[in-house]
């Protein structure tokens, strides 16, 4: 009789080991794999010390995590310097870039913005950042009775190419002057010579060349005062360079 009920007792502390390993199992898997959830509804006061270095132990991995994800430094947030896709000295150094400039467009956006006029050196740096400037071409509308020499001269000695077009008049007596056809058909042949163009305009009719750029391989982006650029346009590149009061005189 006492040896049954010893067998029987032994069964049950068997029987109940096995099934504490069985829970165990699945809960310890569990937390290795997902993420730390944030109640923003949670009262601190109420956490206890140990709990909340074990969240934020948890919330370290997950920001480590999240910036290798994105390509920068776990330790810093920073972006890398050996060899990051946008990094200083990562693939974005080798790009070389082609700017396309309506001087008239980015003219009378930052009078009307700002009063002011924009800086073409800064607009230059600002855009292209670390790649190369295979050439940045400016448009200029050739005015009667405005000296320009001076202008004209600093954009020159900014390194841009200066193309000049007279306004011309109509039967009508009406005046116009305009440079978008001619500056989509210079960005079409040149776009298979460079990794990217950037139109410097914040005008919506350049969005329609942006698929044929786009095509051929080569990124298309714009840079404008976010107050004149057109949605249209800036839902048509790959990216868009915001001016501000940084980048006028």
């Amino acid at each position: 009789m006492a040896e049954t009920e010893t067998k029987d007792l032994s069964e049950e502390i068997v029987e109940v080991e096995t099934e504490e390993v069985v829970e165990e199992q699945p809960e310890s898997h569990t937390h290795e794999s997902s993420h730390p959830i944030i109640n923003q509804d949670e009262v601190v006061e109420d956490v206890e010390r140990e709990d909340l270095e074990d969240k934020y132990l948890d919330l370290k991995d997950e920001v480590w995590r999240l910036r290798r994800s994105l390509n920068l430094n776990p330790a810093t947030g920073q972006m890398p310097n050996n060899g990051g896709y946008s990094s200083p000295g990562g693939f974005l150094k080798h790009q070389r870039v082609a700017v396309f400039i309506d001087v008239q467009n980015m003219y009378h956006s930052a009078k009307k913005t700002f009063g002011r006029n924009l800086s073409y050196s800064k607009m230059l740096r600002h855009c292209v950042g670390d790649r190369r400037l295979a050439r940045a071409i400016a448009y200029v509308i050739d005015r009667d009775g405005i000296d320009q020499v001076s202008f004209l001269d600093h954009l020159r000695y900014c390194g841009m190419e200066v193309k000049k077009r007279e306004v011309i008049e109509r039967m009508d007596g009406s005046r116009k002057a305009e440079w978008e056809l001619g500056i989509a058909m210079d960005m079409i042949k040149i776009a298979d010579k460079v990794d990217a163009i950037i139109a410097v305009s914040g005008n919506g009719v350049f969005s329609d060349v942006a698929e044929i750029i786009r095509a051929k391989g080569t990124r298309f982006e714009c840079c404008a005062f976010r107050e004149s650029m057109s949605d249209l346009l800036v839902r048509s590149v790959d990216q868009y360079h915001l001016l501000s009061e940084d980048h006028l005189y």
